[in-house]
């Protein structure tokens, strides 16, 4: 799906929207002020690694990860990259 993240340049607020087509992005306001004035963030890729794999570990920073205590959010770390 995608699933575009943005931030507020007005108040500051991240948040992510679903977009089927490019002109929805002409109409994307923040969802906290209603201001316009919205940019693009760069998302983290989602990749998963069939475990039993018989690849070797990929060679790299490591990406650290942890998940929210309900099981229904996570977030990730990336070497270099501060939100």
């Amino acid at each position: 799906m995608p699933i575009h993240e943005f931030t507020c340049n007005s108040c500051h607020h991240t948040f992510e929207i679903l977009i089927m087509n490019r002109e929805e992005m002409d109409l994307i306001r923040c969802p906290k002020c209603q201001s316009p004035d919205v940019g693009r963030l760069m998302s983290a890729a989602n990749v998963s690694v069939a475990s039993g794999s018989s690849s070797s570990e990929p060679s790299g920073p490591k990406i650290n990860s942890h998940s929210c205590s309900s099981g229904s959010c996570t977030s990730i770390e990336l070497p270099g990259y501060k939100r």
